[in-house]
């Protein structure tokens, strides 16, 4: 992909032109729509491939700036529709193209697939929409990628852990998602940190599919016949792993915790204080892209990736955390026009991205 690009597609919006979503609904294959044609803002779709709780708070923040912003008169309506079906790529295809019917300036998608959707993706272009792909790479030099590093995510989720057991003893690996492209990059570089650590032995791994009960089922079939377990790094999946532990009558090793309040909670009740941390993509990125999707149609040259930081979150701030968010919210980084514009500053310069403050 090239570099820099440029958007004209849009070149008569205005710089406070952006799109909108109508209110979600939070249920798969749900659709609503905001009614205000008459503003002079933009419109925006946004097309989520499947519903977990991360989506539903990455849904939520972006349904609550994109309101914020058409009371400002910057958005005239959005759309959010979940494609139905498990994460099929061919209904999110056809999603797509119902959407391009509706014509908004600025479509925002969360690919079930980052190949099989690249045609869709292209028709979106071509019919002169500003497409933003969110949480996942793709090879659409129209669109504008923003994500967070999965390879980077791969290296934090399991190098804290391997420091906190001193870096020798034996280890359990969560996988995540695997065939992703997200989880490839992840795994890949995990494999990469082990290497700098030879006293460490990968007992067994385990697919968790960064899922808490699943990573619990898969720990109990195995745990039987594994050695002591100092660490089960990988892809979150922390509350699970503890328990399954737990069931089995061993001590909780170190683990990598949802940054969701049920699982935050678990962590600080359960007295865990073992250099155990949680880190997670952050679905506060959607509201990053909104300011992103402002940028180009306001005719802005960006990289065709603006990669965002990481969620962390140690057990300094499970206090903070937990008093902003419900048992089913995930953290989120604050992100607003201004943290927004001091990221993309930072990514034009070839520099990391800095996130919020919080706390």
């Amino acid at each position: 992909m090239s570099g820099m690009k440029r958007r004209c597609g849009l070149a008569a919006a205005s710089a406070v032109a952006l799109l909108a979503m109508a209110a979600c609904g939070g249920s798969a294959g749900g659709t609503s729509n905001s009614s205000d044609a008459d503003g002079d803002g933009i419109s925006i779709a946004l097309s989520n491939g499947f519903v977990n709780g991360w989506r539903l708070t990455l849904i939520e923040k972006f349904e609550a700036e994109a309101e914020k912003l058409k009371a400002e008169g910057v958005v005239s309506d959005y759309t959010t529709v979940n494609a139905p079906g498990e994460n099929s790529a061919t209904e999110q295809a056809t999603q797509i193209r119902s959407l391009m019917l509706e014509d908004p300036d600025v479509l925002m998608v969360i690919p079930a697939s980052s190949t099989a959707l690249v045609p869709a993706v292209e028709e979106a272009c071509n019919a002169g929409i500003t497409v933003i792909v969110l949480d996942a790479d793709m090879d659409a030099p129209c669109a504008t990628v923003v994500r967070n590093d999965y390879a980077k995510w791969g290296e934090e989720s399991i190098k804290p852990a391997l420091e906190a057991i001193g870096g020798k003893g034996n280890i359990v690996i969560n996988r995540g998602v695997i065939g992703s492209q997200p989880e490839e990059e992840f795994h890949a570089r995990q494999l990469e940190i082990l290497k700098d650590y030879p006293e460490v032995e990968v007992a067994a791994e385990v697919k968790g599919f960064c899922d808490s009960g699943t990573a619990q089922k898969e720990l109990v079939g195995v745990l039987g016949s594994l050695p002591e377990i100092g660490a089960v790094p990988g892809c979150i999946g922390g509350m699970g792993v503890v328990q399954a532990f737990q069931s089995a009558g061993r001590e909780a090793p170190v683990v990598v915790f949802d940054t969701d309040g049920k699982s935050l909670r678990f962590w600080q009740d359960s007295g865990i204080n073992n250099g155990s941390f949680a880190t997670l993509t952050d679905p506060g990125q959607a509201v990053a892209a909104i300011y992103v999707a402002l940028a180009l149609v306001d005719g802005e040259e960006l990289p065709d990736e603006v990669v965002l930081p990481l969620l962390q979150i140690d057990q300094s701030q499970l206090g903070y955390w937990l008093s902003e968010l419900g048992p089913d919210d995930y953290a989120a980084y604050p992100w607003d026009r201004e943290t927004v514009r001091a990221a993309l500053d930072a990514v034009k310069a070839g520099e990391p991205a800095v996130a919020p403050q919080v706390g």
